[in-house]
């Protein structure tokens, strides 16, 4: 929705809220030191944790949107939205100690800073929301507005009434639309399309012109941004055609010729390779915190005779080839024994799946129930071919039989969980995980990324997978 001087509010609101950060890191230090345990003299390593802590936040904060000023947002919402971001934040930070090897950093001060943290940036958020709500209610902080409309402008012209958080107020509406002078004329003041742009804003203190029709003029559209440069009032352009495409849009410059962007995939330059960094210290620490547990799962199986993992070549981003790996669960000569268990498949379109499969070893079926088959797959993540979170990786036969619109789920690197993984895989219809995994692509963020990651743990603990 609209939002005034977004990019200068973000960003101040973003340094405060970190430097509430420092405030709290070095709070939490003071406590931990009087109240807790007395912590080492030597203060070096905390020193430099207050940077790292001060790079982390402000890449989070930036990513999770915490620093939007948005005219609307439930409570509840905001605090979940802080809760999961700071836990990322924390998760990251621990990570790093570990891996920088900072002994003398007490994990008292990590909870106290942590739980300090939340309620300071939650309080400061809380108590600025509440504080221009009560002003705009009152009519402060207030922008004055002219709609250009026609009759399918009548739900944007409501929104603004209804919603007087957002703080603007419609003065008058230019349209010949029957339906939209007897709706709005006593509301707002109407005026006839042979009225002149520049006599309405040269008398009145108009600040924003919005214009709304379905259909354009792209005469009529100059001529109104011309009348309204000339003495500085804002002109927005509220678009239908950006409601009916569902793909993200944006004005880019090519040699300082503006063009209207469509992208149906992830943008984001910092918040990708966030991606990318949390995947390799994620993967690297759960590879080193796991490795007893895969020294005993490669014992079993070795037991039952073959090979430890199954290689099997999969489709990455962009369609290139890699060899995924995983802990071998079927018998091996499987492949040969899929061409005649073919009849049973009990998925729909490509992909062959059998809720009992009989090439299934008894040490496979538990770890394909736990998912701990998948756990070797964190070895593709450390090599660059396979993320943590994001759609599956498929077989290259299965890609040739797949519709045109199936093959974007290719714009997104592959990943060992997702949201197919963890609402239900076989019971899932395949042209419904498919759009499981567009849903994935059009919404990605790494916020999205964390709370899949928390439900496919719940899914290992409770044994969901098949």
């Amino acid at each position: 929705m609209i939002k005034e001087r977004e990019p200068i509010l973000e960003k101040t609101s973003v340094f405060i809220q970190v430097l509430l950060t420092v405030a709290t890191f070095i709070a939490a230090h003071w406590l931990s030191d009087k109240f807790i345990r007395p912590l080492p003299k030597d203060v070096t390593d905390y020193q430099y944790l207050t940077i790292l802590v001060v790079l982390i936040w402000f890449i989070l904060l930036d990513q999770f949107g915490l620093g939007k000023m948005l005219r609307f947002k439930m409570y509840s919402t905001l605090f979940l939205e802080y809760f999961t971001a700071l836990l990322v934040g924390n998760i990251l930070l621990y990570t790093a100690i570990v891996l920088l090897d900072f002994d003398n950093i007490s994990r008292g001060v990590l909870g106290v800073f942590a739980l300090l943290n939340l309620l300071a940036l939650f309080s400061f958020k809380f108590f600025l929301y509440s504080t221009m709500k009560f002003f705009r209610r009152r009519g402060y902080n207030t922008r004055l507005v002219l709609i250009i409309a026609d009759e399918h402008s009548d739900y944007f012209i409501e929104r603004l009434l209804e919603i007087p958080d957002w703080g603007y107020k419609i003065y008058g509406i230019l349209t010949t639309d029957e339906q939209i002078i007897s709706k709005y004329s006593k509301e707002c003041k109407i005026y006839e399309s042979d009225v002149e742009l520049s006599d309405i804003i040269d008398n009145v203190a108009i600040e924003e012109v919005i214009y709304c029709k379905s259909f354009f003029d792209q005469n009529e559209i100059q001529n109104y941004i011309y009348t309204c440069a000339e003495v500085g009032v804002v002109f927005r352009m509220q678009s239908q055609l950006l409601s009916f495409v569902k793909v993200q849009s944006k004005v880019s410059y090519l040699s300082q010729m503006p063009f209207l962007t469509f992208r149906n995939t992830p943008d984001n330059y910092i918040a990708l390779k966030m991606k990318v960094l949390s995947d390799v210290l994620i993967s690297g620490f759960i590879l080193i915190l796991i490795s007893p547990l895969m020294l005993i799962i490669a014992a079993l199986i070795k037991l039952d005779g073959g090979p430890i993992f199954f290689k099997q070549k999969r489709m990455g981003l962009h369609g290139k080839h890699f060899y995924c790996l995983k802990f071998r669960t079927m018998v091996t000569n499987a492949e040969e024994l899929k061409a005649k268990l073919m009849h049973l498949n009990e998925q729909e379109g490509p992909v062959f799946k059998i809720k009992n499969d009989p090439r299934i070893t008894k040490i496979g079926q538990f770890l394909r129930k736990t998912s701990l088959d998948e756990l070797p797959q964190f070895i593709n993540v450390l090599r660059g071919d396979m993320s943590i979170v994001g759609p599956r990786p498929p077989i290259p036969s299965e890609v040739k039989q797949y519709e045109r619109w199936q093959s974007r789920r290719l714009s997104m690197k592959p990943g060992i969980t997702c949201i197919w993984q963890v609402s239900g895989r076989n019971n899932i219809p395949f042209h419904e995980w498919m759009k499981m995994d567009m849903q994935y692509i059009d919404n990605w963020s790494l916020k999205l990324d964390f709370l899949i990651l928390l439900k496919t743990v719940r899914v290992v603990l409770t044994g969901d997978g098949q």
